[in-house]
């Protein structure tokens, strides 16, 4: 839990949101210790000694909990706080060297409030402290001072290792917190590409559904219409208008057949129970009496039914629609040839023909290539003016 994203260099102080219970509760155990043993070992100034001794313990602790309640120290109040300590803690010492016990607590609380050179010289005294309880006292520390200088060096070499240590082990502590964020971020982006992924998919097919959608009814129920306006603006003038009347009737069922497969399942009538030489050959057939343009159809290899007879058999009739609005031929041949690498398809007329740069007829050549090029195939166009135009599709197997 820090308190700031603070560098693993700072005072623990900064990096923790307040010493834990074990530390609150530090100072009162080591106090305790520390009297037991004054009192199991009696002090030699007495009554004045012990009751010194009570006062700066009660102390010692108030002011622990004064500091550890407070949520920011200033560095000028945090040497306050460690002289104040270090201060009561010598002076403990002096009258019972067991105290050394409770002055153990000031490297906690020099580990807590300070950093680098700060951090050092509050270890250093400390240590000096430390060693002078240890060898008996101060006085002791004079006239054993050869003891008292090896046992500070002692104590500020061990704490130094356990400073460094413990840094050490914070800061990898804080370099894996820092990679879990890391990869809990690259995750989070790695989510929300996805989520962009699928609804860019989503809308890419919901255009390409409607792109379908609009070739099927272009190549269904919309000739169905033009060819039954064809049937009765041809009435005007002739003499046979009942056999326009009734192709325009059978034109509007067809379409209404359309429509209907259209809703179910987009797929030509002329496809059910037959292959698409079949379908071309009764498309064709009945494009040519409705019309009244001679048709051939040429078919090599043997039929099969593959996964590409609708997009085919779409095509042809797109293509034948297209001659009969726009090239005012008197012929077509359509030609089908089944291969091991796939299907082949050829519509030739004897029209007027037309620039391929130009655009051709309406959305009828695009929607054409867009349906070949969408289950893998190509489309290629020839044609010139006065020469025809020949319509050439390849579709994989």
């Amino acid at each position: 839990m820090t308190r700031q994203e603070s560098s693993v260099q700072g005072p623990y102080w900064d990096r923790v949101d307040g010493p834990v219970a074990a530390v609150r509760w530090a100072p009162v155990a080591l106090l305790a210790g520390s009297l037991l043993c004054a009192v199991v070992v009696p002090v030699a100034s007495g009554r004045v000694g012990y009751l010194l001794l009570i006062v700066l313990s009660a102390a010692s602790i108030l002011l622990a909990a004064w500091w550890m309640r407070r949520t920011s120290l200033s560095m000028p109040l945090r040497v306050a706080i460690f002289t104040a300590h270090l201060a009561m803690a010598a002076v403990m010492i002096a009258i019972s060297p067991f105290y050394g016990i409770f002055g153990f607590f000031g490297y906690v609380i020099a580990m807590l409030l300070f950093h680098g050179r700060a951090l050092v010289v509050a270890l250093g005294l400390n240590a000096l402290v430390m060693a002078a309880a240890q060898v008996g006292g101060f006085g002791q520390a004079v006239s054993d001072w050869h003891a008292f200088l090896a046992l500070s060096f002692v104590n500020a070499g061990v704490v130094a290792v356990i400073v460094h240590f413990g840094e050490q082990r914070a800061r990898e502590v804080q370099e894996r917190e820092a990679a879990a964020r890391q990869s809990a971020e690259v995750s989070q982006r790695n989510q929300e590409l996805h989520d962009q992924l699928l609804e860019r998919a989503h809308e890419q097919g919901i255009l390409q559904e409607r792109e379908r959608l609009s070739r099927e009814i272009h190549d269904t129920v919309a000739q169905d219409l033009v060819a039954i306006v064809s049937q009765l603006e041809a009435i005007d003038g002739e003499g046979d208008w009942r056999s326009r009347v009734d192709a325009a009737k059978d034109l509007a069922r067809d379409g209404l057949g359309e429509a209907r497969r259209a809703v179910n399942a987009l797929r030509s009538p002329l496809l059910d129970d037959a292959s698409a030489a079949d379908a071309v050959r009764a498309l064709l057939d009945e494009w040519s009496a409705r019309h009244r343009i001679r048709a051939h159809l040429d078919v090599e290899g043997a039929p099969t039914r593959t996964e590409q007879d609708q997009m085919l058999v779409r095509v042809c009739q797109e293509a034948l629609s297209n001659v009969a609005r726009h090239s005012g031929a008197t012929s077509v041949v359509v030609q089908l040839q089944y291969t091991q690498d796939g299907l082949l398809l050829q519509v030739r007329d004897d029209g007027r023909g037309f620039e391929p740069s130009q655009g051709g007829a309406g959305h009828g050549l695009r929607n054409m290539r867009e349906r070949v090029e969408a289950v893998g195939g190509s489309l290629d166009v020839e044609s010139s003016a006065g020469a025809g135009c020949l319509i050439d599709v390849a579709a994989p197997a």
